[in-house]
């Protein structure tokens, strides 16, 4: 082959495309979004503090101060227990502390005479010793007695039973009369339920959209069909941090302000959000989206080239659309309608129109 053809040939390949040899395709920039996400969601309250009240005590109810729905404060007394076994055993219990505290009074002044006696030999060493020691066994033994005493006394106490905290009564499970066994294995021997309703939890299940975008700042507009007109505020509390498999979604607690005492625990509202947009999410005319084989895609232009980007699609409404994407930038060409033909690599010829518009 001549050197001339081999030139001619290579000039061939190596020479740039022309314009007739590249795709025509209309771009547009994205638009940063800047409106925000309204996000609504139904809920249920709870208590912010709630308890199940037992006794220690093992006796018959002597006397019930409160019922359902009534209102008690922190150290009130709800109920007394007679407990006789457990105040004969106080009683012998004093008793015997001070019948040990008269043997080591006696003790230890025996004790100390036979110390100061030992100096003058009035008395042996070895006697003195063991007078010393019955002493020192008589002031223990003091010791053992008086914590027996406080460990039966602490039992009598629990044949009061009082509020852990300012709360409402919700549920009762005794009467007058009724005996009640303390420390009991089943979960059946509890007398009443408390619950806090001065503040509420408000929980929901928050979708993946929203619980990745909750903060200690979000809060929230609470409604009830059953009070209609009202609205209360709701700020995050806590999130619970997992994902549920079986649901998808995360736990998330608002608090309510109650000091009206308004709203009961158990209601089921509508909590509603406004949330800035996420990072990196655009609006774009609606025709670039391209679904394929389950994937939400644009194709862009990056250095005269086809470059399909995988997006996450938002609000749609119809002439525009909303998608979130790391890869993409105010700059990123967004190709409008793309042919369904075009593939990754392929070269375009570009023709700019105005952002926002397909």
């Amino acid at each position: 082959m001549k050197l001339s053809t081999i030139l001619y040939c290579l000039l061939v390949v190596t020479a740039p495309l022309s314009a007739a040899d590249k795709t025509p395709v209309r771009t547009v920039l994205p638009v940063a979004s800047t409106a925000p996400t309204h996000l609504e969601l139904p809920g249920r309250t709870e208590p912010v503090e709630s308890a199940t009240i037992f006794t220690r005590a093992t006796g018959i109810v002597r006397e019930r101060s409160f019922d359902i729905g009534d209102h008690v404060k922190a150290g009130q007394l709800l109920a007394v227990i007679d407990v006789p076994d457990v105040d004969r055993a106080v009683e012998a219990a004093r008793a015997t502390v001070d019948q040990v505290s008269a043997r080591a009074k006696t003790a230890r002044q025996v004790g100390d005479r036979s110390a100061a006696l030992l100096s003058s030999h009035a008395v042996s060493k070895e006697e003195s010793e063991t007078r010393v020691s019955v002493a020192d066994e008589s002031a223990a033994a003091l010791q053992v007695a008086k914590a027996e005493l406080a460990r039966l006394e602490v039992l009598q106490q629990f044949a009061t039973v009082r509020a852990p905290f300012d709360g409402t009564i919700s549920a009762r499970n005794f009467d007058r009369g009724d005996r009640m066994r303390g420390d009991s294995a089943t979960a059946e021997g509890w007398l009443y339920k408390l619950v806090r309703l001065d503040a509420l939890r408000f929980v929901i299940n928050a979708t993946p959209d929203l619980a990745l975008r909750l903060s200690s700042e979000t809060a929230a507009k609470v409604s009830f069909t059953e009070l209609p007109g009202r609205v209360f505020t709701a700020k995050l509390a806590r999130t619970s941090q997992l994902f549920d498999t079986s649901s998808g979604t995360m736990r998330a607690e608002f608090l309510i302000a109650n000091d009206d005492l308004a709203l009961p625990a158990g209601l089921t509202g509508l909590a509603a959000f406004s949330l800035p947009p996420a990072p990196a999410t655009f609006i774009v005319p609606a025709n670039t989206l391209i679904l394929r084989q389950g994937n939400a895609l644009v194709a862009t232009v990056q250095s005269g080239k086809v470059t399909y980007v995988e997006v996450l699609p938002g609000k749609n409404s119809g002439v525009t659309l909303e998608i979130t994407s790391a890869a993409l930038t105010p700059a990123t060409p967004v190709i409008v309608n793309p042919n369904a033909l075009l593939r990754e690599g392929d070269p375009v010829e570009v023709t700019a129109i105005a952002a926002g518009h397909p």
